[in-house]
């Protein structure tokens, strides 16, 4: 499981009061006999850690010699959407498993789904990717950085294969003189070099693999030299997934929140929703900061993320969305 930043506000968190033998008896009742009782099984999923969740999996295995996931696969696919099925199956993964399976799922079958390995790739730390590697290569046999070189290429390859190999540093004090460095090197790049022999400043390098807070310290410091925001920049030097993959980096190190509370918005815009990212987003985020991402999105869009996505979704599917949202931390302790 890997580590909460201290000072993100999650909205799961280890329940006090679990019992991992209870949850599995009322689980197997759920699913048991005539009819699944969803509303059981969408409280108790949500009333825990995912840690206290995989401890419901061993005792369910334990006491009925059934594997839990495989019981809900059988009994929701008769009565209940695909969507639900996957949110469910999500919730009882390991945050490796899961992060495993996604980054899989981004570069298998007809082409690539890029946002999505941008936002996974970004967000994970490198400790978290070095993990996330081995996991990869004894599930699948194959690395994660040749699945991806086969699957992209150019600018947007130069972006994602750094990320792959866990290049990007650690949190670390911010150095203003570096960044004034670094802003000004930008510049004379882009500007007085352009079309010359002169070495190009590694932009992409400096964007995949730098930490978030010197990167907005070197942004802010470009912003003042250039008097040009950042991200306009980047559209006018870079095109289509590249330029898409460097404008996240930079939103993310401005804000974390933010950047998923912008994924968010756009899954649900339009006619067609995007389930996999809301699932992607909220499974992954909601023992870490999704009560910022949360706080984020009504400041941002001026309606709650609870109003959007009941407006976007519908029955089960929506319950357990809903049920993620609300969580289980009290008032008290936000």
């Amino acid at each position: 499981i890997y580590p909460r930043v201290a000072g993100n506000r999650p909205t799961i968190v280890d329940n006090p009061n679990f019992d991992a033998v209870e949850s599995a008896h009322a689980l197997f009742k759920a699913v048991d006999g005539i009819g699944t009782n969803e509303n059981v099984i969408i409280d108790i999923i949500t009333s825990c850690s995912n840690k206290q969740r995989q401890e419901i999996k061993k005792q369910f295995q334990k006491i009925y010699r059934k594997d839990l996931v495989k019981e809900f696969k059988s009994e929701i696919l008769i009565r209940f959407s695909f969507d639900f099925k996957q949110l469910l199956e999500s919730m009882f993964m390991t945050p490796l498993e899961l992060d495993t399976h996604l980054l899989k799922h981004t570069t298998k079958g007809l082409g690539t789904d890029e946002k999505a390995l941008v936002e996974i790739l970004l967000t994970r730390s490198a400790e978290e990717m070095i993990q996330i590697k081995d996991e990869y290569v004894k599930r699948f046999r194959i690395s994660l950085e040749d699945d991806v070189a086969d699957d992209t290429s150019g600018d947007f390859r130069k972006f994602v294969f750094p990320l792959c190999r866990a290049k990007r540093k650690g949190v670390a004090l911010v150095n203003l003189s570096k960044a004034r460095d670094v802003a000004a090197e930008i510049n004379d790049t882009f500007t007085q070099y352009r079309g010359t022999d002169t070495p190009r400043f590694d932009f992409i390098g400096f964007c995949c693999c730098e930490n978030f807070k010197q990167i907005k310290a070197t942004v802010e410091e470009y912003e003042k030299l250039t008097d040009e925001v950042m991200t306009d920049f980047i559209d006018n030097e870079f095109h289509g997934d590249a330029a898409y993959a460097l404008k996240s980096a930079i939103k993310c190190s401005n804000s974390m929140p933010g950047f998923f509370a912008e994924r968010l918005y756009k899954s649900m815009e339009g006619i067609a929703t995007n389930d996999e990212a809301l699932i992607r987003i909220l499974v992954c985020r909601c023992e870490i900061d999704l009560e910022d991402i949360k706080r984020e999105f009504e400041s941002r869009y001026r309606k709650t993320l609870e109003s959007k996505i009941k407006s976007h979704t519908s029955r089960q599917f929506k319950q357990l969305l809903l049920a993620i949202l609300r969580g289980n931390v009290t008032k008290e302790a936000m």
